[in-house]
């Protein structure tokens, strides 16, 4: 006789496996996303969640700046992506300029801290003036 309430219970067990990644429809690992959330102690807990976006929001960066990155190699008649071709592609798109603050510094050149840049005069004292 086959059947009985063992074999249900066999059934669940024998699911296939899947990773948090494929689950979500992602092509980055969310457990090492995880685990590097968890190594460099930002938070003390953090939700199951957490992960999983970030893993996305990584994914989502990667693919922007590598899919205009490879335009502007297809324009310029090269088959390989160069490191160039990254900063022009960073330095063209403006969410991704803002993302890096700024673009991403060159190797011969030095990159300006926040603190050492210049602030521009307030909206309020320049109204202030043109209006006398």
């Amino acid at each position: 006789c086959s059947g009985g309430p063992s074999e249900g219970s066999e059934a669940k067990a024998k699911k296939s496996r899947s990773s948090r990644s494929s689950r979500a429809g992602l092509l980055f690992p969310v457990s090492r996303v995880e685990r590097q959330l968890r190594r460099g102690r930002f938070a003390e807990r953090f939700g199951a969640r957490a992960p999983v976006y970030l893993a996305a929001v990584l994914q989502w960066v990667t693919h922007k700046a590598m899919d205009m990155a490879g335009k502007i190699s297809k324009k310029s008649k090269q088959q390989r992506i160069s490191p160039s071709h990254l900063q022009m592609a960073v330095q063209k798109s403006s969410v991704l300029k803002q993302l890096l603050r700024g673009g991403v510094p060159r190797r011969h050149g030095r990159a300006v801290p926040q603190s050492q840049r210049v602030a521009s005069p307030s909206k309020k004292k320049m109204t202030k003036s043109k209006k006398r």
